[in-house]
C-alpha cells in the first residue's frame, strides 16, 4: 500500500512538471532546498527499507555534542598527553646517574715506602720506585739490547730498586706475573708501558737475587718530546694476575 502511495505521488509531480512548466514560478535556492528536502522524507518514510522514527531533542544534542568530541584536533589531544607526562617533574632535579663502574674514582696512593711487590702479588721480594729519567736510548752507549726512542720521541725510564730475601736466594722469574703498566703525564698523556728485550726490564726480569743483594730494575715508556722539568705529575698504573695499584710518583 505505501508503495503505492510513493509511485502515485511520483505520477502525479511528473504529471503536473509536464504541463506546467511554461507557467512554473521561479524558486530561490532556499526553496528549492526545501522542497527536495521535503521530497527525500516523503521517499523515506514510505520506504520498506527504511526504520522511520522521530529523534528525541536530547538524541539530537547528544550526537552533536559527540561529534563535536571526534572533531577535536589530534595535536591539541597529544599536547594534552604530553603534558600529563612531564607535569611532576621538577627541572631542577638532576638526571638519573647512568656512569658505570668505570668512572668510579680509583685510589691513588703515595709512592713513599710502597712496595709494589706486595701489591702486586709477587712473593719473596721487595719492590720500591727510585726515581725517573728522561733519555733518547737507554742503556746509553750499550753495544747489547738497548731501546730507542723514536724520531720525535723520548723515553722515559723509571727506576726501581729490588730486594730478595735477607740471608736466601731467590730464583726470579716475573715474566710469569703478566706485568703491565701504564703511565699517565700531567693529567693529559698516557702511554703503556713497554716490553723490552733489556736484562733489568722489571716486567720480565728473570735471574737469581742473591740474599741482601739490590737490583736496578726499570719501566720503559715512548713519551712526547720533554724534559723532566716538564713533567710536573707523573702517576703508574700496575697490575699483575688480578692484583692492581695506582700510584702517584711525581
Amino acid at each position: 500500500m505505501k508503495k503505492g502511495k510513493v509511485l502515485g505521488l511520483l505520477a502525479m509531480s511528473a504529471v503536473l512538471l509536464t504541463g506546467c512548466v511554461d507557467h512554473m514560478p521561479e524558486l530561490t535556492a532556499e526553496q528549492s532546498d526545501i522542497i527536495a528536502e521535503y521530497a527525500a522524507g516523503l521517499l523515506l518514510k514510505y520506504s520498506s527499507n527504511y526504520d522511520y522514527k522521530i529523534v528525541s531533542d536530547e538524541e539530537v544534542a547528544a550526537a552533536m555534542a559527540a561529534g563535536q568530541e571526534s572533531s577535536e584536533p589530534e595535536t591539541e589531544r597529544e599536547t594534552e598527553t604530553d603534558k600529563e607526562q612531564t607535569e611532576g617533574t621538577d627541572p631542577s632535579m638532576p638526571s638519573p646517574d647512568t656512569s658505570s663502574p668505570e668512572n668510579e674514582t680509583e685510589q691513588v696512593q703515595v709512592v713513599a715506602d710502597l712496595d709494589f711487590a706486595a701489591e702486586l702479588g709477587i712473593d719473596d721480594l721487595i719492590i720500591r720506585y727510585q726515581s725517573f729519567e728522561i733519555c733518547s736510548s737507554y742503556p746509553e752507549n750499550n753495544t747489547g739490547f738497548s731501546v730507542d726512542a723514536a724520531q720525535g720521541k723520548k723515553l722515559l725510564v723509571m727506576h726501581f730498586d729490588m730486594e730478595g730475601l735477607p740471608e736466601e736466594d731467590i730464583d726470579c722469574n716475573l715474566f710469569d706475573y703478566d706485568i703491565k703498566m701504564r703511565v699517565n703525564i700531567n693529567d693529559t698523556v698516557s702511554a703503556n708501558v713497554l716490553s723490552t728485550m733489556i736484562p733489568n726490564d722489571l716486567a720480565s726480569f728473570m735471574d737469581v737475587v742473591h740474599g741482601g743483594e739490590r737490583i736496578d730494575v726499570v719501566a720503559v715508556a715512548e713519551i712526547s718530546d720533554m724534559t723532566e722539568e716538564e713533567i710536573q705529575a707523573l702517576v703508574l698504573r700496575a697490575s699483575s694476575n688480578g692484583h692492581t695499584c695506582t700510584v702517584k710518583l711525581k
